[in-house]
């Protein structure tokens, strides 16, 4: 009698556990999709449907809210700083290279030289080439020739690149100037100067200029004299006092006061 009363007793929690899964899945089934399956069974029995959003009520004291205070509008001006504009760059890069390595490469261009020789005062080194560059119109005068000294410490730092032109005769004058414009390109080539300003086309005409780059000063002087003779030099620049390169916005002393009078708003 005992396990009857158990049996049955299974089988009424086995059916309740069913009928609630059943009832789950019907309620989900019906309710879904705003209780549109739903409405559907209800209006097949001629039942009205139900309102899936509630209705409009009035709005609770605490839900009220009064006009909002507009959006300050902010006037900036055009520059809060000066206008930065294009200019030489005041960080200095120094010039090192193996004093050996670069003498060869001097002579790959044809300035041969005797290597790089030590000795000099402060216990530095210097490399020099003289070449010729003759015309069949010098006859017994003086040749176009081109001087080129390289000098710098024992600690392989250039102190000095520079290179003498002598244009004796005009007809020599573009042998000269690519054979000047071969060396300084194996000199930056070795320096791994790839961001040097354009000069070659300033070479090649013979055009004076005046140029500071990473605190290193390129330059192109023609001497005073009938013969022309010119001298481009690579030295580190000297006008400014030690420590001094640095970017001139991050002095204060440089930047515009702030304007008086407001300004358009942006």
């Amino acid at each position: 009698m005992a396990d009857q009363k158990k049996g049955r007793s299974g089988k009424i929690l086995f059916a309740l556990l069913t009928l609630g899964i059943l009832s789950a899945i019907a309620a989900t089934v019906l309710l879904a999709n705003d209780y549109r399956n739903l409405n559907r069974v209800l209006h097949r029995f001629g039942y009205p449907p139900i309102q899936s959003q509630q209705a409009a009520r009035e709005p609770r004291s605490y839900e009220i809210r009064g006009n909002r205070i507009p959006r300050p509008h902010v006037e900036i001006p055009e520059r809060l700083v000066s206008r930065i504009v294009p200019m030489e760059t005041k960080f200095t890069r120094p010039l090192r290279r193996d004093p050996q390595q670069l003498c060869d490469a001097i002579e790959t261009v044809g300035f041969t030289s005797a290597g790089w020789q030590e000795g000099l005062a402060g216990g530095g080194w210097e490399c020099t080439s003289f070449r010729e560059f003759p015309t069949a119109g010098d006859g017994d005068g003086p040749k176009t020739s081109a001087y080129l000294s390289i000098r710098g410490n024992d600690e392989e730092r250039f102190s000095s690149f520079r290179i003498k032109l002598n244009l004796e005769n005009e007809q020599s004058r573009a042998a000269m100037t690519d054979a000047v414009i071969a060396a300084i390109d194996v000199f930056l080539e070795k320096l791994r100067w790839s961001d040097v300003p354009e000069v070659f086309a300033d070479i090649r005409a013979l055009r004076e200029f005046n140029i500071v780059v990473f605190g290193n000063r390129f330059q192109l002087k023609k001497e005073f004299g009938e013969t022309p003779r010119y001298n481009f030099t690579v030295t580190p620049d000297r006008t400014r006092p030690k420590n001094t390169y640095l970017p001139d916005y991050f002095n204060r002393d440089q930047w515009l006061p702030m304007p008086e009078h407001p300004m358009t708003a942006r």
